[in-house]
Order: C-alpha cells, then sequence, then structure tokens
C-alpha cells in the first residue's frame, strides 16, 4: 500500500494528469494498493483553484461555512476528474469522499481540527479495487457538514490515510527535485539531500516562506513514523526520504 498526493500544478490540465496516472500506474505496480490524495486543480488565477473559488465574493468572508463548502468544490472537481481519466486508462478506481472519506472534524469552519476516522468504506473500496481517490483538505461535522483543514490540508489527508491504513509511504510529488541544501532562489551552490529528519522539516516548515509540506502534516507523520518521500512531479527519479531512522 502507497499513498499518492498530487498537487495543484500535478493535477492543473490534461497533459499534466496523465503523468499523475503514470505515477499511479508505477504504484499499482510496485504496491498493488494506492490511495490517491489530490488537490484542487491550479493556483491562484485558475479557474478552479481553491483560492479563486474562495475569492468568488467578498460575503465569504462573513460566512465561514458557506466560504468552506465552496473552497471544497476545487478538490471534488479535481478527483472527479482524475477518477473519469483513470477509468478511461482501465485503472480499476473509485472515488471516496465526504462521508466515505471517514475524515471527522469539529465545526471550526477554516481551521477544523480532526477528533476521530472511520477506515471502514474505504477498506470495503480496497477489497475489490486497487486505487482509491479522495480529495483532500476537506472534513465532516458529526452532522455531515463540511469543513477544511486548513492551508495545505491536503497534506494532512494525505498522511492520515497513510497513518490510518498503514501505508508504505505516503509520495509527495512537486514541482522541485526534493529537499534541497538551500533556497534555490537565494543560493548557487544547491543539492537535493537524500535523506532528512522528521525535525529538520519540521524546521524548513516553520521558516520557508513557502513550506513543500504542511506543518501539521509533517508534525503528525512524525508523530506516527509515517515514511515521507518527496519526489520530483516530472520524472521516476527518486526524490528526499523523510522517516525516523534520520538523526
Amino acid at each position: 500500500m502507497i499513498v499518492q498526493k498530487f498537487g495543484g500544478i500535478a493535477m492543473k490540465d490534461k497533459e499534466s494528469r496523465q503523468i499523475c496516472i503514470h505515477h499511479i500506474k508505477e504504484g499499482l505496480a510496485k504496491y498493488k494498493s494506492v490511495i490517491v490524495v489530490v488537490s484542487a486543480m491550479g493556483r491562484l488565477g485558475d479557474p478552479y483553484s481553491t483560492d479563486t473559488l474562495i475569492q468568488l465574493t467578498d460575503a465569504f468572508q462573513l460566512a465561514p461555512e458557506s466560504k468552506d463548502v465552496a473552497a471544497i468544490c476545487g478538490e471534488l472537481l479535481s478527483s472527479s476528474v482524475l477518477y473519469a481519466e483513470c477509468l478511461k486508462e482501465q485503472i480499476p478506481c473509485q472515488l471516496a469522499y465526504g462521508v466515505q472519506a471517514g475524515i471527522y472534524t469539529d465545526d471550526r469552519f477554516g481551521d477544523a481540527t480532526i477528533i476521530k476516522t472511520s477506515t471502514k468504506a474505504i477498506e470495503e473500496l480496497l477489497q475489490h479495487i486497487p486505487c482509491v481517490i479522495v480529495p483532500g483538505f476537506q472534513g465532516i461535522t458529526t452532522d455531515h457538514r463540511f469543513t477544511t483543514l486548513g492551508r495545505g490540508g491536503s497534506d494532512l489527508t494525505a498522511i492520515l490515510l497513510a497513518s490510518l491504513f498503514k501505508a508504505n509511504a505516503v509520495e509527495f510529488y512537486k514541482d522541485v527535485p526534493g529537499v534541497m541544501s538551500s533556497d534555490p532562489k537565494s543560493s548557487t551552490n544547491v543539492q537535493k539531500l537524500s535523506h532528512v529528519s522528521y525535525e529538520k522539516l519540521q524546521h524548513l516548515c516553520e521558516t520557508a516562506k513557502h513550506p513543500l509540506i504542511q506543518k501539521k502534516a509533517v508534525d503528525m507523520a512524525a508523530k506516527h513514523h509515517v515514511p515521507l518521500h518527496i519526489r520530483p512531479f516530472g520524472s521516476s527519479e527518486e526524490g528526499t526520504w523523510i522517516n525516523s531512522t534520520i538523526h
């Protein structure tokens, strides 16, 4: 079992999603079962990105629940598109969202806290098909209202599912080769690190302007000893491994 996380750039258009499908096929060949977690398509300015959706009206500032419902539409659309395209590529798969995803939260809209989980629906799906696609970033309250898990919350979704299903690792596909020794924008002598500790990644998340992974997600990975693999999106090369054996 592997969990694969694809962000907005990976999901932005049909060409990039074909690369996602290639990685899914690789994951299935190696691990037999794959849970795929996706972000909304693209970034601010793209029609279905989260930032675009939550700026549709300034009234959202007065209605946090309404804002969350709008925000989750990006991941729902992204997951449904990838699901259809995987089926077209003859990958047996199924969507799991809302109650099926089994992620229950409090009602602090915009930055909800996970209070309980259920693996039943996804476990049942995996008994029949090898690939389950889950929209990231979202949970539901116990009375079934949608919530979001904070900025970068799809990372938290991926690591939570990996912990629940005892996955070998979470693969994060990024537009970088992996974790770098320093910021490539401010330094010329930069190398990709093959391994880093959870503590190192936590520090980078606290200090970087644009963290590679959500800080809460890295904290959860460290707590539950979930191995992470930050990989370059456009190739099958090894990236950077993050786990508890590195000091």
